[in-house]
């Protein structure tokens, strides 16, 4: 004799389910790598300037402050990568 219906054990198991699926994604929400990074630290890996950073900037570099109030400038490094190539060209 079981000691729950079978309509209870569908729902815990369904429950279970659908609490492992959160676990998972917030898992892989993790791992994913954030796609910008400081533009200062940016600066200093590519060894760029600012007066170049400014070329970048007016070529269509898209900077982005996540926080209002926040003084920290973010970019894409691959967008600042394929700008690069671009006006290498």
């Amino acid at each position: 004799m079981s000691i729950l219906s079978i309509e209870a054990e569908h729902e815990l198991t369904q429950s279970v389910l659908s609490h492992v699926d959160k676990l998972v994604e917030a898992r892989v929400d993790q791992l994913r790598e954030f796609p910008y990074k400081k533009k200062a630290d940016l600066k200093r890996e590519l060894s760029i300037n600012e007066a170049y950073y400014k070329k970048l900037v007016v070529a269509g570099l898209r900077e982005v402050i996540l926080e209002e109030g926040d003084k920290t400038v973010w970019v894409s490094k691959k967008q600042l990568e394929q700008l690069m190539d671009q006006l290498a060209e």
